[in-house]
């Protein structure tokens, strides 16, 4: 017969090896999340191509400034959209015009619709912005179930593949939050600064037929970002470089 020592020291221990099991899951979400940028503020320089079949409809170049604490900023780049700025700051985003003087509010969804989705440009935090639900490995395979923690995150749910062997992230199927699936995306190894990284990412939209983006991950560096850089009133009156360097 059991005892009551005997019930709490097995319910104890199924507590512990559920959080080491949690533990070692977001361990395995934080490496992976290494290749694509590492821990820290950081400048990705990236071209993005949008193809309807096997043609290439239009290029964009856009310089996008994120940190740990959910902000990101993208500038455009490309001659045709130049001066122009969106800042995302937790669940909430703005789009800056060069000759405007305000800032305009755009919508969560906003950002995810477009021919560059906003929300694909910027960063995806997976070890912050989501927790697991699920984890299956199979065929060398790791599945991860992710779920958004809040409403800030630009995806509802995200079924992510790892490589089992090294967790290099190999396809994410991105889910919002009406169910629906949005697109998949899927990650190219190369070689950055001499490390294996996510050096292409290829979206394919699940709710535009025949249309694909490639996001190319021109340069990855770390730098030194000041909070103002995320602040709306000071970018629409501010140059970025004068920023950074102040």
């Amino acid at each position: 017969m059991f005892n009551n020592k005997t019930v709490i020291k097995a319910f104890a221990a199924a507590l512990i090896l559920i959080s080491g099991t949690a533990t070692a899951s977001l361990s395995v979400l934080e490496k992976a999340e290494q290749y694509r940028v590492k821990e820290g503020s950081a400048l990705v320089k990236c071209d993005v191509e949008l193809f309807k079949g096997d043609e290439l409809i239009k290029t964009r170049k856009f310089h996008v400034y994120t940190n740990t604490d959910s902000r990101s900023l993208i500038v455009f780049k490309s001659p045709a959209d130049a001066g122009q700025k969106v800042l995302m700051k937790g669940k909430s985003y703005w789009m800056f015009m060069p000759k405007s003087r305000r800032p305009i509010r755009i919508t969560p969804m906003q950002k995810l619709l477009g021919e560059a989705a906003l929300g694909d440009i910027a960063t995806l935090s997976w070890s912050k912005q989501y927790k697991i639900v699920d984890q299956k490995t199979e065929n060398k395979t790791i599945n991860l179930t992710l779920e958004a923690k809040n409403s800030s995150a630009s995806y509802q749910k995200i079924e992510l593949k790892l490589n089992s062997e090294d967790y290099f992230p190999i396809s994410a199927a991105l889910y919002l939050r009406s169910g629906m699936l949005s697109k998949v995306a899927e990650f190219e190894r190369g070689k950055r600064d001499g490390q294996d990284a996510v050096v292409k990412m290829l979206l394919i939209d699940n709710m535009k037929s025949n249309l694909k983006t490639v996001i190319n991950y021109n340069d990855v560096k770390t730098v030194d970002i000041p909070n103002k850089f995320f602040n709306p009133q000071i970018l629409v009156r501010s140059d970025l470089e004068k920023l950074l360097t102040d």
